[in-house]
């Protein structure tokens, strides 16, 4: 009896026995991990599993940078009148005492998974600043240095309680009370129950019978336990069916993000926001989802997309739960909502869709973000959030019993690892507050995003039947800024043809030398008497405007012989790369129908019978009938009909998406008009020494040739831009390279660092950061531009030039050069403003005639310019960009499956459908990959007919 008796005093003893697997039975734990658990927590009461967001936050916890945390909350509280620090850090301790949740603490290592460990004797860290003795500006100054010193202490998730309290004194009458934790513990309710609950038990002296009883946490987490996961899953599944990507407003292009994220605020008035929430009753839909349709619209407008994705904070609180509006915890969850913008449907109908699938969603709010974010299959799905805070801390209602202290204002809150929060506060004055993380949206874009939402709220009260593809969401100033101010490109180009600007350029520089091909030269004199007589002889053969001859030469100074020949023929000159396979060069041949084929004997035994004539430029006969020839230029009264600046100069094909390539043509004024550009933004000094490396079939080349030639610079023709890596031009000087990024980028890693030019021109594809810091290292005092330009825009339309503005991260593509006009539109054809992506349109006078023999081709990519002159045309790139705030435009990608490697514009449905129609080949895919970065390769993976087969 007497044992018996002592094992039941040992038992009441405090902390004897310990817990068991039994007692924390919502979490899967182990006896020795309890036990190790419990060395590490004296007065460890419970184990918890943590709920859905804790899981989240908890993961970014750890995987936060140092320097930052986007999860420390702090809440500031005015007071005003008799305030007792003593009684406040008592009436805080018994609040500490009350809420087990508030004493946990987050473990990881040792455990398969997170648990949050519940604590019995947890001590409240508690501080105060007396700064009643600073002058007024110097008080201010040192309470928001003590907010931003304490704001700055991170908590470790680890070690409870996550939470403390620091009282400023800074007059007899006048206190601020900080309240900072984190966000693992607390959400926007809990905070405003616990500081109900500060002050009441601060007005009865800690004395906690005057509260309810607390319902615990736990009860929450268990009711979690319960739920159905597979309704849960195959809801959220239905849910996000046929979403093809995620809507991500952070991309490769913008730079790192270290700093502190900033936020900027605005009020509604009191009439539109009782107009706003009038309109929301009348269409049975509440204000929370007025906000998050308005937000969706906006963020398709940002993204370019009608299907968009993002966050949302759900209160997480089951109304099935008795005691859950008051219990206090981490109950609210973020889980996606989408949003389908269709152009026809009206704003009501868009609200009403938004309402529908939240409540179809709403029992299934518990599950986690991870889980659904990997039913879509996507990943992460969204990176900005939309937060409706209808759980304001009422000041008014704060205080001791006996109104000698006043709560006479709240302030402060949380922030996200999110680029983008919107959060929105209900009340007499609707308040919205866009965070924004630097790094990606900056303060001037946010500005203009929240300008947006104020827009389309507008819209909201003025007609909510209009349909949202008639909503603009850009104030007219900006409008005529992006539209007019940013396009003021117009300048005077000289008239006439190719042909004219040559004889005129030869005329004056005629000793000067044109072109140089392996150390000899051609005189500007030398290329133009040559080149008359070609063409001249070509005019016999049946060149004439409005015709094409197939130009089929090795790299030498012949090659740009035969071109100008050519162009002063009155025909426009088709380029076949030799080493071209034999069936392209046969479908460009019967495609363009060239007259004839000028070529040499060795090239012309490998190319395909087409029927075309040929003519060898190193034939005998050939060469006696040329010598035989005027060297004079031919004149109209010379060829078969005038030629106009508005004939063809050449045709370029371009790969095409059906497997059939598509000519660009280009004419005479389009080509006067790029070199024009060149001889006055680039200068006749950076055009006197150019290499011309491209292939003739790139139409870089045509600004190679044609930029120096009509500036009476010198041509230096080589096989490509690798051949500097090699003796003699190894040790290249000279006024300006051309090349693709990424051939450059095979430059560089050749050792090509003798190699040195006045100007590097990069197009053709995206300019890495990484490459820029390569050029300014391996080449210092070069400079640097960043052209870009369509094939079906003659070859440049928009340039930036290092020193231009910020050189760090990726480069710009600049602005339209002269007399190019540049667009950045929705798919409502409606110009987007700075920071918003959107489709870049071209007009001008640049534009190519169109698509040899395609009219319907070319009518569904140049269209009607709704901006510029009546009859005018724009050309769709499918090109994704954004304006800068600067108006530079930036370049993030295309809007369809072209894709650039090596400069060369290539439609990987061409590659699948001549792959496709391959005997044996049942099923191919085609992609660009990576593997090495700067080294990108397309890839077919083909399946034979009947399946795969061994081997």
């Amino acid at each position: 009896m007497e044992v018996l008796e002592s094992l039941v005093v040992a038992a009441g003893e405090p902390g004897a026995g310990g817990l068991t697997p039994s007692d924390v039975g919502l979490v899967e734990v182990t006896q020795g991990e309890i036990e190790v658990l419990e060395s590490a927590y004296p007065g460890l009461v419970d184990v918890l599993p943590l709920s859905p967001l804790q899981e989240g936050l908890h993961f970014h916890a750890l995987d936060e940078d140092a320097s930052s945390d986007a999860y420390t909350v702090q809440i500031v509280l005015d007071l005003e009148g008799d305030f007792d620090a003593t009684a406040m850090r008592r009436a805080a301790e018994a609040l500490l005492s009350r809420h087990a949740g508030l004493r946990a603490g987050f473990v990881h290592e040792g455990l398969d998974a997170p648990v949050q460990v519940i604590t019995a004797g947890a001590r409240l860290p508690w501080s105060e600043q007396d700064l009643a003795d600073l002058a007024p500006e110097a008080r201010d100054a040192a309470v928001a240095r003590v907010l931003d010193e304490d704001r700055a202490r991170r908590f470790d998730p680890a070690a409870p309680p996550l939470l403390r309290f620091t009282a400023i004194r800074l007059d007899d009458h006048h206190h601020r009370l900080v309240l900072t934790y984190d966000h693992l513990l607390l959400d926007g309710w809990s905070t405003a129950v616990l500081v109900r609950e500060l002050f009441a038990l601060y007005a009865s002296g800690s004395d906690t019978a005057a509260l309810p009883r607390v319902t615990p946490f736990r009860d929450h987490l268990e009711w979690l336990s319960r739920q159905d996961r597979a309704a849960a899953e195959t809801a959220w599944r239905e849910a996000l069916a046929g979403l093809d990507e995620p809507t991500l407003l952070a991309s490769s292009h913008d730079t790192a993000d270290d700093a502190a994220p900033e936020q900027i605020r605005t009020e509604l008035t009191a009439e539109l926001t009782e107009a706003v929430s009038a309109r929301a009753r009348a269409l049975g839909i509440t204000l929370n989802t007025v906000v998050q349709g308005c937000w969706g619209l906006v963020l398709a407008r940002l993204t370019g997309r009608d299907d968009v994705v993002f966050g949302a904070t759900v209160s997480g609180r089951p109304a099935d739960l008795p005691g859950i509006e008051d219990m206090v915890g981490l109950f609210i969850n973020t889980l996606p909502v989408r949003v389908r913008v269709r152009p026809g449907d009206s704003l009501s109908g868009l609200f009403a869709a938004v309402q529908d699938e939240q409540a179809r969603l709403m029992p299934h709010q518990h599950v986690r973000l991870a889980d659904v974010q990997r039913l879509a299959g996507h990943g992460e799905l969204f990176d900005s959030i939309a937060v409706f805070e209808n759980y304001p801390i009422d000041a008014l209602d704060l205080g001791s019993a006996d109104g000698r202290l006043r709560v006479t204002g709240v302030d402060g809150g949380d922030t996200t690892h999110y680029p983008l929060t919107l959060i929105a506060v209900p009340g007499d004055r609707l308040q919205l507050r866009l965070g924004h993380r630097p790094g990606v949206v900056d303060r001037d874009r946010a500005e203009r995003i929240l300008a947006a939402l104020l827009s389309v709220l507008d819209a909201v009260v003025a007609d909510p039947d209009r349909p949202v593809g008639r909503i603009d969401l850009l104030p007219p100033a900006e409008r005529d800024r992006v539209l007019v101010d940013w396009n003021d490109t117009a300048a005077p180009v000289p008239a006439g043809t190719l042909a004219d600007a040559f004889r005129q350029q030869a005329a004056r520089t005629p000793d000067s030398v044109a072109v140089t091909f392996r150390g000899t030269g051609l005189s500007y004199a030398e290329l133009d008497e040559r080149s008359n007589r070609l063409a001249r002889l070509l005019i016999g053969r049946g060149a004439a405007p409005e015709q094409f001859v197939a130009v089929a030469l090795p790299r030498s100074a012949d090659l740009l012989v035969a071109v100008l020949a050519v162009l002063k023929s009155g025909a426009a000159y088709l380029p076949v790369d030799p080493g071209y396979p034999a069936e392209r060069i046969e479908f460009l041949l019967r495609d363009a129908a060239p007259v004839l084929v000028l070529t040499t004997a060795e090239v012309a035994g490998g190319l395909p019978g087409t029927g075309t004539p040929h003519l060898l430029l190193d034939g005998e006969d050939i060469t006696a009938e040329l010598d035989s020839l005027p060297a004079d230029a031919p004149t109209d009264a010379d060829r078969v009909a005038p030629l106009r600046p508005a004939n063809p100069a050449y045709v370029i094909y371009t790969s095409g998406s059906t497997g059939r390539p598509k000519g660009v043509v280009v004419s005479h004024e389009s080509v006067v008009a790029l070199a024009a550009w060149a001889a006055t933004e680039i200068g006749p000094e950076r055009l006197s020494r150019v290499l011309f490396a491209t292939s003739l079939n790139f139409d870089v080349s045509v600004f190679e040739v044609f930029g120096p030639l009509l500036s009476g610079g010198s041509v230096e023709v080589v096989r490509d831009v690798l051949a500097l890596t090699e003796a003699p031009y190894d040790t290249w000087s000279g006024s300006l390279i051309s090349a693709v990024p990424s051939a450059l980028d095979q430059l560089l890693a050749h050792g090509g660092l003798g190699v040195r030019a006045d100007l590097v021109v990069l197009a053709g594809e995206a300019l890495p950061a990484r490459l820029m810091d390569d050029i300014r290292r391996t080449m210092p005092g070069t400079r640097v531009a960043n052209i870009y330009g369509p094939t079906e825009a003659t070859v440049y339309s928009t340039a930036w030039f290092s020193g231009d503005g910020s050189a760090d991260g990726t480069p710009p593509i600049g602005r339209p050069i002269t007399n190019r006009r540049v667009y950045v539109l929705d798919a409502g054809l409606r110009p987007v403003p700075p920071g918003v992506t959107g489709e870049l349109y071209i007009a001008g006078p640049g534009l190519a005639r169109g698509y040899l023999g395609r009219a319907g081709l070319s009518a569904g990519r140049f269209v009607a310019d709704p901006f510029g002159v009546a009859g005018g045309r724009m050309y769709r790139t499918g090109d994704v960009v954004r304006w800068s705030v600067g108006g530079e435009l930036e370049y993030l990608g295309r809007a369809d499956d072209q894709v650039k490697v090596r400069g060369f514009r290539i439609e990987l449905g061409e590659i699948e459908s001549v792959v496709g129609a391959c005997p044996g080949v049942g099923r191919v895919a085609v992609v660009v990959r990576e593997d090495q970065p700067g080294s990108r390769q397309i890839v077919a993976y083909v399946v034979p007919v009947g399946g795969p087969v061994d081997g």
